[in-house]
């Protein structure tokens, strides 16, 4: 959670005044986390919802808007995700006022069926269907148009975190210098329609439910435009990162996943093997912005041992261009 909002976060407040907007008791909210939103379940007529809190700090209502016109885009055209609530005013996104001048942004989601990937599930078939999956929102965001400029949602590299100036100790001179050149390097890639549109841009086995088969896709907050193939990137980054099930050899499971993948992927969008060969730089991108996230996040003057450790890893691995994965993206086709 960024330092800011949480140091004028009233928990009792803001959840209250949510229960009158959403018409939920607060007595039945339970608290989920807080990464980069306050997340809540609530319990109303018996259904399960989801309370996504942040602050005017981070977005502005009209930039939750476009997410929220996107998800309508992707479910009309029979994409499963967890479509948003309006309040009981009708409103897609609530204010309420910090105090200060900002304000607390609500809103509120249906509850995603299913559970959360587990060991049982970790295998080539949740693999193939996460490859359809992320096809068929690929070919569906090709048709969108975004209908109010206000709503427009940002580009790949007008990323928060990628402002590492902004974060990083400016000591760090070579993670600057890699950083620029990479950038630069990127925004060479062509952006046609068939390679570049609104994309998802955090997708990870957190963010979606996994239901006999069936993938249910939430946590839009990140959307932006980038590379579809960048979208793949950041979903093997964070399976490489965070695997339900320990791997012994990365490359080989790096191939695995992705042969699986791209098995399920191809049979609802075109991929040209040439842009797979842009995986490694798109993944060193990822690891960037994950260093400017901890950056945004941690009191460098007060984190502990292990922090300090893992800030270090992250710093060698860009200022040495050490690949996430070993494997040789070429051997795709």
């Amino acid at each position: 959670m960024h330092k800011d909002i949480k140091a004028i976060f009233n928990e009792d407040k803001v959840l209250a005044e949510a229960a009158n907007i959403y018409g939920f008791k607060r007595t039945q909210v339970q608290f989920l986390g807080d990464a980069e939103n306050y997340v809540y379940e609530f319990i109303k007529d018996e259904e399960p919802y989801i309370l996504k809190i942040t602050h005017t700090i981070r977005r502005s209502p009209q930039y939750i808007l476009g997410e929220m016109e996107w998800l309508h885009h992707l479910a009309k055209g029979g994409l499963s995700v967890a479509k948003p609530i309006p309040s009981l005013d009708g409103k897609g996104v609530e204010e309420v006022p910090d105090g200060t001048g900002g304000a607390f942004l609500l809103r509120v989601y249906e509850k995603a069926p299913g559970h959360k990937v587990e060991e049982a599930d970790w295998n080539g078939k949740l693999f193939y269907q996460l490859g359809r999956y992320t096809g068929e929102m690929h070919r569906l965001t090709k048709s969108y148009q975004v209908s109010n400029p206000a709503y427009k949602r940002q580009e790949w590299d007008e990323e928060e975190q990628l402002k590492l100036r902004k974060y990083v100790p400016q000591d760090q001179k070579r993670i600057f210098e890699q950083a620029d050149a990479l950038m630069e390097k990127l925004r060479q890639l062509p952006k046609g329609p068939d390679h570049y549109g609104l994309v998802h841009a955090d997708l990870h086995h957190g963010n979606f439910n996994w239901d006999n088969g069936k993938i249910t896709t939430f946590d839009f907050d990140d959307i932006s435009y980038n590379w579809f193939v960048n979208d793949i990137s950041i979903l093997l980054y964070n399976i490489l990162w965070y695997p339900v099930i320990p791997y012994e050899d990365k490359a080989a499971f790096t191939e695995e996943f992705m042969r699986h993948f791209l098995s399920g992927y191809r049979e609802k969008n075109e991929l040209d093997a040439a842009w797979l060969t842009k995986i490694p730089d798109f993944l060193r991108l990822r690891h960037m912005i994950i260093y400017g996230l901890f950056h945004q996040a941690f009191d460098l003057e007060t984190i502990g041992q292990e922090e300090k450790e893992m800030l270090n890893g992250f710093r060698q691995d860009i200022e040495n261009r050490t690949p996430i994965t070993p494997f040789d993206f070429s051997k795709l086709n």
